[in-house]
């Protein structure tokens, strides 16, 4: 009984990463996006490794776990 739950509260927590993980590759897909416009040339390269990141993440977690575990 104890250890079924104990393995129900770690597969909330994994879902829990993969939800945040998953919005955190959108945010840094719009931030990258916005960013785009605004920064010089010179600083384009941290942006290359952020839409890598977040692309990343969202290859990873999954584009709509985050969408659908915290309702947005």
């Amino acid at each position: 009984m104890i250890l079924l739950e104990y393995f129900d509260q770690v597969s909330d927590g994994i879902e829990f990463v993969m939800a945040f993980g998953s919005l955190l590759g959108l945010f840094g897909l719009l931030f990258s996006a916005l960013a785009w416009q605004f920064t010089s040339q010179f600083n384009r390269g941290t942006i290359y490794r952020l839409i890598l990141v977040s692309l990343i993440l969202i290859g990873i977690c999954g584009l709509y776990t985050g969408v659908k575990y915290f309702r947005i």
